[in-house]
């Protein structure tokens, strides 16, 4: 059934480029935090608002245990704890493996905080630091158990540019301790435009630190997100996910 979401590269990227120029959306992660495809931002949803959701990382950009054999599916739950603090408990599933003694298979579970340092402001950019996956560093956990860890600073900055909002997003992953960052090295970056005549429908394009990625997401009823997007500008990506105000 994977082999379905196979398109070509040029296609699924010309084919996301067509449906947003033929068609104010807040964007959701495939890692479950808010941001824009892959990539975290400096932005967080309102205070208390509570979001599920699932998202498909394909092969062979999804990794663990530096394998990279099989697509993977993420699912989550976050929330914005306090206006400052997000918090999200992510379940990820690697695709044709079975859970049996007899494999040892397991998905992997993590928790992620981020919290923002600064809010956006006239001539200053959104700032906020985040910590993936990184219970090894406080000796929770095995540091050989951390397929996600990432710790980061990002920070975004929105321009109306006439009837395009246009966010920027610039980060920088490290290694804390002994944990070494692995969903991002170094410097990642994006941009997210949001045209003033389809406020729930955004066109993204980032680079994670290792691709670059293109994606559109759409919002329905101000709740549920539909993300479609190219992974390397060649496979196919997805994110559904749906946010509730508590």
């Amino acid at each position: 059934m994977y082999l379905f979401f196979q398109p070509s590269g040029k296609r699924a990227f010309f084919s996301i480029i067509f449906i947003f120029f033929t068609f104010y959306a807040f964007a959701q992660s495939v890692s479950g935090t808010r941001g824009l495809i892959h990539i975290p931002t400096a932005e967080l949803y309102e205070d208390k608002t509570f979001i599920m959701g699932a998202g498909l990382i394909p092969r062979p950009y999804f990794k663990r245990f530096n394998r990279s054999i099989n697509p993977g599916v993420s699912s989550y739950l976050t929330l914005t704890l306090f206006p400052f603090m997000e918090v999200m408990f992510r379940y990820t599933h690697e695709l044709n493996e079975r859970v049996t003694p007899e494999s040892r298979y397991f998905p992997d579970r993590m928790m992620s905080f981020r919290f923002q340092i600064l809010k956006e402001k006239k001539n200053l950019p959104a700032l906020l630091v985040g910590f993936k996956d990184v219970t090894a560093a406080l000796g929770i956990s095995s540091s050989g158990a951390n397929n996600y860890s990432a710790t980061y600073l990002v920070g975004t900055k929105s321009f109306n540019l006439n009837s395009i909002l246009l966010k920027t997003t610039m980060g920088y992953s490290f290694d804390l301790k002994k944990v070494k960052s692995k969903s991002y090295r170094g410097f990642f970056g994006g941009v997210e435009l949001i045209s003033s005549k389809l406020p729930d429908s955004s066109l993204m394009i980032e680079y994670n630190s290792f691709h670059p990625i293109v994606g559109l997401q759409h919002f329905f009823f101000n709740r549920l997100q539909v993300m479609v997007g190219a992974w390397n500008l060649e496979k196919l990506t997805l994110n559904l996910s749906y946010r509730y105000n508590l």
